[in-house]
């Protein structure tokens, strides 16, 4: 079983919440 680990999934989130902000502000 491969368990990815909290911080790294975070990390993708917080990721993709600062592309959709990005992306509404133009």
């Amino acid at each position: 079983n491969t368990t990815v680990p909290v911080p790294a999934t975070l990390m993708l989130l917080g990721l993709g919440l600062v592309g959709v902000r990005l992306s509404k502000r133009h």
